[in-house]
């Protein structure tokens, strides 16, 4: 477990610099925010501790809000979904397909299992996100999340295939 717990702090540096740097530069439209760093919390292994996962999701918005001078929002949709991910991953996942170490990837639990668990996650993420920002519910708030959620998810698939291509 604490090869795990290093390996998911280096992956933490890297797509948070990926975040900052590349994905919060290039503005889509003024509609689509994708979010690529969500992936880590996701990939995380189902028999995590749960204090990890709280954790780790905290540092893992948190270092976004740093950098993005966005004063916790990032934090609070992350420690939301990491709360959150025990209770989905019961509804989308089918059970007995994951070892007790395995990281939740398309290759171990199928593509609608992956696809459902993850859109859900990710859109409780952006809208929660998007509340906090606006501290308001519109149509245009909704279109926003919906857009962001779409566009994070198959940022997320393409960026899963480079990684796990061969596994």
């Amino acid at each position: 477990m604490n090869k795990l717990y290093l390996k998911y702090f280096k992956l933490l540096i890297m797509f948070t610099m990926i975040q900052i740097l590349i994905l919060n530069e290039v503005m889509f439209s003024a509609y689509i925010n994708p979010f690529l760093y969500v992936l880590l919390i996701i990939m995380l292994p189902l028999k995590t501790p749960k204090w990890f996962l709280l954790t780790y999701a905290f540092c893992c918005g948190l270092f976004i809000d740093l950098f993005s001078s966005s004063l916790g929002f990032h934090s609070s949709a992350t420690v939301l979904i990491a709360f959150l991910k025990p209770s989905i991953s019961k509804i989308t996942i089918p059970h007995n397909i994951l070892g007790e170490n395995d990281e939740i990837i398309t290759h171990k639990i199928g593509i609608k299992a992956y696809l459902t668990f993850a859109f859900i996650l990710i859109f409780i993420h952006h809208l929660s996100l998007f509340f906090i920002e606006h501290l308001s519910f519109n149509f245009n708030i909704l279109i926003k999340t919906i857009l962001s959620s779409l566009i994070s998810l198959i940022i997320i698939l393409i960026t899963q295939q480079f990684f796990y291509r061969n596994k």
